[in-house]
């Protein structure tokens, strides 16, 4: 069993923010095009492009899971694996494991290690303004190879109704790390297991555990 979690999508708001030290005191599980800035022990990538970039840059102690559709086609590297099943079934679209995206496959990942406490960092939901432009996605890799299609934010409605399942089929606290004035979903908001912290809480947070195992 792991104690604590943390997860790593790229939404700007954790740009800046050091992530290095949350290496040693949990378990790092990152989205995407993260391994192209950090040497993590597991990366998510659903989109089969990215797996494959992430599988030829990648040393073989990286896990790299992504979608049940593709995983056989990376047969050569034994490091790719096959995301975990969904904990629940649902007969709604959002319900479909292909409609699920990299950062709550990456967050059902981190369940599997059976943490007391998953942080979810930098998975922002909305977009950087109200006009559905290239400009406003809210990506730290946005422009960059990979993302290139990705010309106005995503609706976050199946992000947000997602993550919610994962909340009510989990027995672990969730902290969601944002910027102070970030919005949290009402029904994330609702539910017992799921608090909001800071950057700052999160750093305030991380002394406190390096300074435990000194």
């Amino acid at each position: 069993m792991t104690k604590f979690v943390s997860v790593i999508g790229n939404g700007e708001s954790r740009r800046g923010f050091d992530l290095t030290p949350l290496k040693g005191i949990t378990t790092m599980v990152g989205c995407n095009a993260i391994f192209r800035d950090h040497n993590l022990e597991y990366v998510v990538a659903c989109d089969r492009h990215m797996c494959q970039e992430a599988a030829n840059t990648c040393g073989k102690n990286t896990t790299i899971y992504t979608r049940e559709n593709w995983y056989k086609q990376f047969a050569f590297w034994p490091n790719v694996k096959k995301v975990p099943d969904l904990p629940y079934e649902g007969h709604k679209r959002q319900d479909e494991p292909f409609h699920w995206g990299t950062g709550q496959f990456a967050a059902l990942v981190g369940m599997s290690f059976k943490p007391k406490a998953i942080f979810l960092i930098g998975m922002d939901l909305w977009g950087l303004g109200k006009e559905r432009t290239p400009e406003n996605v809210n990506n730290i890799y946005k422009g960059s190879t990979g993302y290139t299609y990705i010309k106005r934010p995503v609706d976050p409605s199946y992000w947000i109704y997602q993550f919610d399942k994962l909340f009510e089929h989990s027995d672990c606290r969730w902290i969601v790390v944002n910027q102070e004035d970030w919005k949290m979903p009402d029904e994330w908001k609702a539910r017992d297991n799921v608090f909001q912290e800071t950057y700052e809480g999160l750093a305030k947070w991380i002394n406190k555990q390096l300074t435990k195992s000194k």
